[in-house]
This record gives C-alpha cells, structure tokens and sequence, in this order.
C-alpha cells in the first residue's frame, strides 16, 4: 500500500483552493451518477415498445437482464481497478464505456446487437456508482462526509424523480432510441472533464490482481443473478434454475472461503470482521428489498392492471425519488453530528408506516393518494439511506474505501434480484399468470399487490429493530476521529501547496 504520487501537479495555492476543488470535483462526478441512475430509471417504461418493433416481446426482458449482469461483473473488479490504477483514471474509462455503450445501444438495429450494447453499458455504469461515492468520501473532511453524500445524494436522486416522466414522454412523443441518445452528449461533455478536472487522491494498493478470485466470483454472480432474474419464467423447482443456483453459490462460497486465506484478495472481505460494517450491510439488504416492491410493483400494477399510462405512472412517482431528496442531506449532516441510530431509526419508522396503507389499496384508490404515501415512504428511506451509509464507510480503514463502496453497492445489486424475484413468485402464486388479469383491478389482483407491500413493510420493521444497533453520537464520533488520523485529506491539501 502506498500513498499516490503527486510529483506531477505543480505547487501553489492554498487551502481555498482544494475547497473550491472539492466542490468541482463533486460536479464532475455527477455527471457520471447521474447518467447511469438516469438510464436505469428511464429505459424500463420502454421495454413494451422495445419489444414491439424488435417483434420479440418474451425476450425483451434481456435488455434489462444483460445490463443488471455486466453491472454485478463490473462491480466485482472496482475495487482492485480503482486502487491497483486510481479512481481518476477508471472513472473516466467507464464514464467513456458507458457513453459508448449508449450509442451502441441508440443504433442497434436487431435485439441481440441491443443486448450486447447493454452488456457494455453495464461493464462501464456498474463502477461509476461506487466510484463516485467513493470518490466524494475522500474529498471532505470526516465530520462533514454524511453532508457531503447527502448533497451528492440529492443531485443523484434527480435522475429517478426526472428519468420516469421524462422516459414516458420520449417514448410516448418521440422514440425509444432517444432515452440512449440523450446519454451520449452527457458523457461527451463528462469525460473530458473528469479527464481535466479530477485529480487522483487517496491511497494505492500495488496487490496482484487475483485472476481466480475474478473468474469464480463473477461466474458465481452472474449463474446467481441470471437465475434470480429468470425465476419466474423458469420457475422455482426447474432444473435449469436448481443448478444455476447451485453452481452460482458452489463458486461464491469457494470465492470467500479463498479469499478468507489468502494475502491480496480480490475484494477485502475482512472488513466483514467489523461488527459496524456488517450491521450496515444487513440494514441494505433489508431496505433495499422492501424499496424494490415499490419500485417494481407500484408501476407494474397500475401499468399492467389498471391500464395507466407510462407517462401517469412517472408522474406518480417522482414524489417518492423528491421525497428522498428532501431528506438526505439532513440525514447525512445528523450522521456527522449525532451518529447514525437515531436518523436511521426514525427514517426507517416512518419508511415501514408508508407501505401499510400501500398494503390496504383498492380497486378505486386514486393515483394521487398512492404519490402522497409514497412521497412519505421516500422521506424515511432519504433520512434513513444516507447515514447508514456514512457509517459503513467511516467503519472501514481509509485504504479499503473503493472496496467498501464496491461491496454496498454489490449487496444492492444482489439484494434487488433476489426480492424482485421472491416478491414476483409470491405475486405468481397470489393471482396467477400476472399478463392475464391486464385492465382487470379485480379486488382479487389488487389483493395479490397489496401483500407485496404489506411484505416490505415487515423488511422495512427488521431494517428498523437492526438500526437500534448502530453507533449512536459518541461511537460515531470515535469512528470519526479514527479516520482523521489515517489523513486521507491531507493529501488533498497537498495539490495545493
């Protein structure tokens, strides 16, 4: 491990300057965040027409399959990237991957040169998540890091409260083609400037790439992801899904039993050692689960059984991603101030009380009462998100950064296809092929929803009663205190001087 050499960046200036840096810096990247959180919520509303003009309807799912694919891969090596090359450099490498791959995906004239033009998206998109968060960590302070992810949450949050309308809109309006389109002038104006602008900070890690850690984790992911996705279609006992699970969790196991025992691992699973750490990364599963019902589930019932339109359903929607932008700087300023158990408990409270009246819908129910409870489920989870994160970042040694965020955003990933693919076979089971009750809200149908979300409020109680364990204002503090000694900072101090 060694710090980065700066003998290229010229002396002068002053610690004005590396404020007014961190602040560039921040800008720059969410360029990146915000292309790949705005591709991800805008390209669903899309996948019927997709699919009509491909004449391919069943397969269309792989557009969203491929890419949630790559993402796990790409993700799996973020770490060792970042810290074996610099966050700098890959940043700009995926920013660049991910517009190329927009372009591709824009001209795509078959479904199968469409899916792999979402492969290469996903291998650029999936590190500029973690990236970025990684990245906006080491540039402030540590009692001012939960402010500084929060306003770099709001900025992020913008993409999913604009990426439905406005997917809704081009698609009805215009094309398909132009939700990939309007990425490309975005990452042409990004990655010249992160290019320019950014500077490489925090520590490197000379460690070998672990070539077979590589291979068996991100077969095992992938075997795991695919059948998680395809469950449905597959179904539950098919052979095909058995043994895809079974393989995927075989070369998983064998990856962090490996990892466990070797000196430069791919990814430093240790940090699971650390009780803080692990507790975040339980209250992400949690939540991320129960999040998923309503981002899923709400538009799939209003669009497929209620017969609403892709517009009216971004619409009811973006409340939610506005409520969750509200909140998330104060729960990342009351994280550098009081610690993460109280934000973290009352945001999940008030989480877990939006989603029971989501649980008692009707046939009738209007679209303005499900935006208002949303709205105040995306309230909890932006007070709540934001220092649970904090915490899991400030838990772990300064060098493991990229790492951390690598694996938070890997839980996430896995967390998302496995409660998407439990809720859709409960849904299954509850109300039978889902296709087959379209412009039909029988109380019957609309039942087989309503314990969906009735479902995630109960994750949502668990994510609760974790979160009384986490660091209250003296621990955090502490946790605080430790990283200032580590410096990572000063290093920013050091460009300017």
């Amino acid at each position: 491990m060694k710090m980065l050499d700066r003998s290229n960046h010229a002396p002068g200036g002053d610690a004005q300057d590396a404020n007014r840096y961190r602040w560039i810096a921040m800008a720059v990247i969410l360029i990146g965040t915000f292309m790949v959180i705005l591709d991800t919520s805008i390209v669903n509303v899309a996948l019927p027409q997709i699919g009509s003009d491909f004449h391919s309807v069943s397969a269309v799912d792989w557009i969203v399959t491929s890419y949630l694919l790559a993402v796990g891969v790409s993700i799996m090596a973020t770490g060792w990237l970042a810290d074996h090359f610099g966050k700098k450099r890959v940043f700009v490498v995926s920013l660049a991957v991910f517009t190329i791959g927009s372009l591709l995906c824009a001209v795509s004239p078959t479904l199968p040169l469409l899916v792999v033009a979402r492969v290469i998206q996903g291998l650029g998109g999936g590190a500029l998540m973690p990236l970025g968060m990684a990245m906006i960590y080491e540039l402030f302070e540590p009692q001012d890091r939960g402010m500084a992810l929060g306003i770099w949450g709001v900025a992020a949050m913008a993409a999913p409260a604009v990426g439905p309308v406005l997917g809704g809109f081009l698609v009805t309006s215009v094309d398909w083609r132009v939700l990939f389109v309007i990425n490309v002038p975005i990452g042409m104006v990004g990655v010249p400037a992160a290019a320019i602008l950014l500077r490489d900070l925090g520590e490197r890690d000379t460690r070998p790439l672990d070539l077979t850690g590589f291979v068996t984790s991100s077969v095992g992911l992938v075997l795991l992801l695919l059948a998680l996705s395809e469950a449905p279609t597959w179904g539950w006992g098919s052979a095909t899904f058995l043994v895809s699970v079974a393989v995927g969790i075989a070369l998983l196991g064998y990856w962090i039993v490996r990892s466990l025992h070797i000196s430069a691992p791919l990814m430093e699973l240790r940090m699971f050692a650390i009780p803080a750490f692990t507790l975040t990364m339980v209250i992400v599963w949690l939540v991320t689960i129960s999040q998923f019902a309503r981002l899923v589930f709400i538009p799939l019932e209003f669009e497929t059984l209620r017969g609403s339109s892709a517009l009216s359903v971004g619409l009811m929607l973006t409340p939610a991603a506005l409520g969750v932008a509200m909140t998330m700087p104060i729960g990342g300023r009351l994280a550098d101030r009081i610690g993460a158990r109280v934000p973290v408990t009352i945001g999940l409270a008030i989480t877990a009380f939006s989603f029971w009246p989501l649980g008692h819908l009707h046939v009738d129910t209007p679209p303005e009462l499900v935006s208002a409870w949303l709205f105040i489920g995306g309230f909890g989870v932006g007070l709540a998100m934001m220092p649970n994160t904090v915490i899991a970042m400030n838990s772990v040694h300064g060098r493991y950064v990229a790492q951390a965020s690598a694996v938070r955003s890997l839980n996430r990933q896995i967390a998302a296809a496995l409660g998407t693919a439990i809720l859709a076979s409960i849904l299954s089971s509850r109300i039978g092929e889902i296709g087959s009750h379209a412009g039909k809200p029988t109380p019957h149908a609309v039942a087989g929803y309503n314990d969906l979300f009735l479902i995630a409020m109960y994750f949502s109680i668990a994510a609760l009663v974790c979160a009384l364990w986490l660091p209250g204002k003296a621990a955090a503090r502490a946790l605080q205190e430790e990283r200032a000694r580590e410096g990572p900072v000063a290093g920013l101090y050091a460009e300017f001087e």
